[in-house]
């Protein structure tokens, strides 16, 4: 299994972000370079039903591109969108089949149980490997 970084204001921020919309799912972009997430961006969830599923609206996901090509310009640096994540407030941090088929490569899947079993949350993340959402370990920085 493959590690990922993850800065731990935007590992609090996810969780945070979770606490404040459940029973509805939260949603997000993570900002950061390859193997590395710097930053948390919360988005609004625009599912028709956002108690049992999230879908980011492609403009947060657009301006986030945009916010991260301007900051390149100005730092000469390489940040880039490379994840979204979001919670299952009724469930663990498990990936549905549903989180399978909108799935993409080159994304790292964020996930935040916040119903499982046992107290507090669980939060996993994933990559897509051939046809299934293959676990990384979340190494916080």
């Amino acid at each position: 299994m493959r590690d990922v970084r993850i800065d731990r204001d935007a590992l609090t921020a996810i969780v945070a972000h979770a606490r404040r919309e459940a029973p509805k799912e939260c949603c997000g972009l993570l900002v950061g370079r390859a193997g590395e997430i710097l930053e948390a961006v919360p988005a609004e969830n625009r599912a028709s039903d956002p108690t049992r599923r999230y879908e980011i609206d492609p403009a947060d996901f657009f301006a986030q591109i945009r916010r991260c090509r301007q900051i390149n310009e100005r730092q000469h640096e390489t940040f880039a969108v490379v994840g979204a994540y979001h919670s299952h407030p009724r469930g663990g941090p498990e990936a549905s089949q549903t989180d399978l088929a909108q799935a993409f490569r080159e994304f790292i899947f964020v996930i935040v149980g916040v119903g499982g079993t046992g107290d507090g949350m669980a939060i996993r993340a994933y990559v897509l490997e051939g046809e299934s959402l293959a676990p990384i370990e979340l190494v916080v920085t």
